[in-house]
């Protein structure tokens, strides 16, 4: 196959907003999706064992553990195939195929369909989908005709090489920041005795302080992560009564959520 660099690099980005629209319905879904990856080199002669052009998602170790306990679990997209389900032993290797459930819904299903499989999986992972693998193309064939199909996930204007890396971490740190809004704006506010060594404690503390200074996944709520420092520090000793007088991520949150809702209100009043 002759070499076509823009190709390469369009299938990645293409790939990469797909993967984007997956997994900003798995983080809807409240699901901890850590990361994507799409891999648009389809004549990579470092990769000779590669089936095609590929992409995935992987979810945090809390998520893995309670899904698969054995071992690695994750989503893996492949161009051939379509979507399956990882699972990987901890013991024992295997491939990634071995022992996959795959989805079997087409090549390119939409991210419900995609966000059902795996609420399936965390049902029973063994069991979700099926174990037989489903082919929908022939490997490194009609490369163009897959590229048009995957470009209709892509964002008007936001179609470049690596644009979709930018997109997906600001919707992740947008879920997030609705997660932590959500959380303080709940209403349960009944004050819990947490069992809490005062080393775990600052270890919290010192995880928190590190969201706000590390361009990380955290994108989005870095804005809280002062306040909640601060209540929580002070709280430290202070007894029950602190608990009113230190809430400073509450009240944030509070005002966040109305600048929200007003901005929604003018963009409702501008369509109208």
């Amino acid at each position: 196959m002759t070499r076509d660099s823009n190709l390469k690099d369009d299938l990645d980005s293409a790939i990469g907003h797909y993967m984007t629209s997956i997994a900003v319905k798995l983080l809807d879904e409240g699901l901890p999706v850590k990361s994507i990856h799409a891999y648009g080199h389809y004549d990579d002669i470092t990769q000779p064992d590669t089936d095609d052009v590929e992409g995935g998602i992987d979810f945090g170790s809390a998520f893995q553990r309670r899904v698969f306990p054995d071992g690695e679990v994750g989503l893996h997209w492949s161009a051939t195939s379509g979507w399956c389900l990882f699972l990987i032993p901890e013991r024992g290797g295997g491939g990634l195929y071995d022992g996959a459930r795959w989805l079997g819904a087409g090549l390119l299903p939409p991210p419900e369909r995609v966000a059902a499989f795996v609420s399936s999986a965390q049902l029973d992972a063994r069991s979700a989908g099926s174990a037989e693998r489903p082919f929908y193309r022939t490997p490194r064939e009609d490369l163009h005709e897959l590229l048009k199909r995957l470009e209709e996930f892509a964002p008007e204007g936001e179609f470049s090489n690596h644009n979709y890396e930018y997109r997906f971490r600001s919707l992740q740190g947008q879920a997030y920041r609705r997660r932590v809004i959500d959380a303080l704006l709940s209403g349960e506010d009944v004050i819990v005795d947490l069992p809490v060594r005062r080393s775990e404690l600052q270890a919290v503390l010192h995880l928190i302080d590190y969201a706000e200074v590390a361009d990380s996944a955290m994108r989005g709520p870095e804005d809280f992560v002062v306040p909640v420092v601060a209540d929580l520090t002070h709280r430290i000793g202070n007894g029950y009564g602190s608990v009113s007088e230190n809430q400073r991520a509450l009240e944030h949150a509070q005002e966040v959520q109305r600048r929200i809702e007003e901005y929604r209100r003018k963009k409702d009043l501008e369509g109208e």
